[in-house]
């Protein structure tokens, strides 16, 4: 199948006005993505082709991350949403670049095996709560006793962010879909799992990609 995902541009190829922004992404991509796989670099790549588009993309990712420094929802609870909505959406690239991450933060090695097997009972209660409300959201089906839910659970505000950063990823992927980012294969995925059963998984700081 031919690579549809296009190429980063030539900083040399782009008006000069387009150079400053041009470069605070490209050294954004160096810090918040080193040592991790390759393909969110070609994303961000693809995305320079308009560098204006992929530093106001960047700077809201940048917000989206954060709930945990602002105090609303955990960045466990976040890289839940990564986990559910790549086995739901079939798409693995996402999913193998935020397996690390998550596991640094606290989603339970099990929680993603069981969203990964489709045996979900080995959810725990919170971890199913938010994995409907998920996708409840991502499919336009959110009911009024699903939102008073997650709002006694974590009040008003967290269910406001945390909503908005779910219809972020959603968009965010199916945009990784349309410009073609290569994925993993499922044998790849069930690799990195059993690396981590076995505790050789990658480590990474679970602050490195916030901020």
């Amino acid at each position: 199948m031919p690579d549809r995902l296009p190429a980063r541009p030539e900083r040399a190829d782009l008006p000069p006005e387009d150079h400053p922004t041009y470069d605070r992404v490209m050294e954004r991509q160096a810090k918040l993505w080193a040592n991790a796989p390759s393909n969110s670099d070609r994303y961000f790549g693809a995305l320079l082709n308009s560098p204006q588009m992929a530093a106001t993309i960047a700077e809201l990712g940048k917000f989206m991350r954060m709930g945990q420094v602002r105090g609303t929802y955990s960045d466990a609870d976040r890289e839940l949403v990564d986990m559910v909505l790549s086995v739901d959406f079939g798409y693995n690239a996402i999913l193998a670049l935020h397996i690390p991450d998550a596991i640094a933060v606290g989603v339970r090695l099990e929680a993603i095996e069981a969203l990964w097997r489709g045996r979900e009972e080995g959810l725990d209660e919170g971890e199913r709560q938010l994995t409907h409300y998920i996708r409840q959201v991502a499919g336009g089906t959110v009911d009024d006793a699903s939102f008073a839910a997650m709002v006694a659970r974590q009040g008003a505000r967290t269910v406001v962010e945390y909503t908005a950063f779910i219809t972020f990823l959603v968009s965010t992927m199916r945009l990784w879909q349309a410009l073609g980012v290569p994925e993993p294969t499922d044998a790849e995925i069930d690799e990195l799992l059993g690396a981590y059963r076995s505790g050789r998984g990658p480590v990474v700081d679970p602050a490195a990609r916030v901020g």
